[in-house]
């Protein structure tokens, strides 16, 4: 036996019978309880996403961070580190050259830094001129000779002079370099670093730092 589908009816004033149906009041009480579901959904999806970016950022800065000191203990490509060399010297009366142009790079989502092998990252060690927070790291052994490795202050990167004559042959060790300080005693040198990024509205920064004992002779 079929079982037929039953609709309902009520009677309208006249004694007539209309469908049934949800009144104006029902369909309001919906209409409002849909929107708070999409405004509770947006307003999770969008803090998600704000969460996502500053937990990225922050990453970002930790990963870059401990990469510069990775990259100047155990060195850049085929060049030996801090930790291999035979001698070691720090210059902090370094300053960047006033003739070399100048780049907020950190300051915009567009624009990357430049080569590390750009005259933005001149810089001159004179006695005669106050330093401007820059530094430079001198370190030789028999393998690799002479090598540079330069904190430009004032453009926030550090560089590793793969050839000390060739500034074409600098390579990059770390952007972002907000503050870096060096150190040197009888047994080693020690590093800071502080990686400082923005992204839009979010701001992110990283400190870092290591002691590095000298495997050879050490010489101030």
């Amino acid at each position: 036996m079929a079982i037929l589908p039953t609709i309902s009816f009520r009677r309208s004033g006249a004694g007539a019978f209309d469908r049934a149906g949800f009144t104006m009041i029902e369909l309001m009480i919906a209409v409002g309880l849909f929107s708070l579901v999409i405004a509770g959904s947006l307003g999770v999806y969008i803090m998600c996403q704000r969460l996502w970016r500053a937990t990225s950022l922050s990453m970002d800065t930790s990963r870059m961070a401990s990469l510069a000191i990775q990259r100047m203990v155990c060195g850049v490509g085929t060049n030996s580190g801090l930790r291999s060399a035979a001698s070691i010297s720090v210059n902090t009366n370094v300053h960047k050259d006033s003739c070399s142009y100048f780049l907020n790079y950190w300051d915009t989502t567009t624009n990357s830094p430049p080569a590390a092998n750009n005259d933005s990252y001149n810089t001159f060690c004179s006695w005669n001129t106050d330093n401007d927070g820059s530094w430079r790291i001198v370190m030789s052994n028999a393998f690799d000779g002479v090598k540079w490795i330069d904190y430009v202050k004032q453009q926030r990167s550090i560089v590793f002079w793969q050839n000390t004559t060739q500034p074409a042959s600098r390579v990059s060790v770390c952007n972002y370099v907000i503050n870096s300080t060096v150190a040197t005693n009888s047994e080693g040198i020690t590093i800071e670093l502080t990686v400082w990024k923005k992204d839009g509205m979010f701001v992110s920064s990283n400190q870092v730092g290591a002691f590095i004992k000298m495997r050879n002779n050490f010489n101030e």
